[in-house]
Parts: structure tokens; C-alpha cells; sequence
């Protein structure tokens, strides 16, 4: 596949913290997403799965190229991030239609079988909290890559306007 050329993409002050995403899938999906919706910046949590892996290549379709990327432990995400409006992605939080999104900051995705880890999830309510996709189905939850779409989505729409 080609390589895709970042200059063309709009970049917006959002990062994103993968907590532990095992699948290399989600991982290239959220690369994906972030791409679409003009992230700033990726910070993996050790151990997530690689965007370079084969099948995050694959399901990312080049957007592993087009924003910065880089591995950290947890211990270094919570003293990179101490003065950052954080919030994190995960269950019982404040419901996605009323949340108040900063107009820059990072999120945090926790892995599917985990969630957040409790070292991010204490970092996120010392800053702006967590936010919720309320749920209809039987299921409790949602691919997250897929809840990550909506995330974004309702981000950049509520700073778009701003």
C-alpha cells in the first residue's frame, strides 16, 4: 500500500493513550479513526501491540505513518500527562452527550479485556474524568475502536464550533 502524505491532514491538538490494546486490529483501527478526526499524537502503554505488526498495518490502511507515535510505561505516561486535561474512555462516566470536551488534551482507551488501568483511571479523575457511550444492547460494551470512533466524533464536534 502506498504511502499516505500527512501534510494533507488537518492536525488538532488531541492525544491519545492506548492502555494495553493487545490486538494489533484495534490498534490500527484507532490509528485509522485518529487519522479521520486529526489526532496530534499516540502514546502506547507497554505492553500494546505494535502499529508496525502486520495486521495493525493492514487495518490501519497507512495511517501508522501519518501521526507520531511512541512506547511508554505507565510510570512515564503519569508524569508526562500530571498538567494535561486527561479524561478516559470506560464505563460509568459521564454520559458522552453531556460531557464538556477540552479544546485540547489527551483521552485514554483501556484495553478490552482490562479497561483503563487503575494508575490511569486515578491521573483521569484528578483531571477531567471519564466519559461514557450510554448502551441499548445486551451487551455492556462496545468494540473499542468502534467506541473510539464515537469518541472522537463528539470530540471534534464539540471543539469544531468553538
Amino acid at each position: 500500500e502506498a504511502r499516505l502524505d500527512a501534510s494533507h491532514r488537518t492536525v488538532l491538538p488531541f492525544t491519545v493513550v492506548l492502555d494495553r490494546l493487545r490486538s494489533p486490529f484495534n490498534v490500527g483501527s484507532v490509528f485509522r479513526t485518529g487519522d479521520s478526526f486529526g489526532v496530534q499524537h499516540m502514546v502506547l502503554v507497554e505492553p500494546t501491540a505494535s502499529p508496525e505488526h502486520p495486521r495493525a498495518t493492514r487495518s490501519a490502511r497507512g495511517c501508522t505513518g501519518t501521526i507520531p507515535w511512541e512506547e511508554l510505561a505507565e510510570d512515564q505516561v503519569v508524569t508526562r500527562f500530571s498538567n494535561t486535561p486527561l479524561f478516559a474512555l470506560e464505563l460509568g462516566g459521564t454520559d458522552i452527550a453531556s460531557f464538556e470536551f477540552p479544546t485540547s488534551g489527551a483521552v485514554v482507551l483501556g484495553s478490552e479485556e482490562l479497561g483503563v488501568s487503575p494508575a490511569l483511571l486515578a491521573l483521569a479523575d484528578a483531571s477531567l474524568g471519564r466519559v461514557s457511550i450510554p448502551l441499548a444492547g445486551s451487551k455492556g460494551s462496545l468494540n473499542v475502536s468502534v467506541a473510539f470512533g464515537i469518541l472522537m466524533h463528539a470530540w471534534y464536534n464539540a471543539i469544531r464550533d468553538r
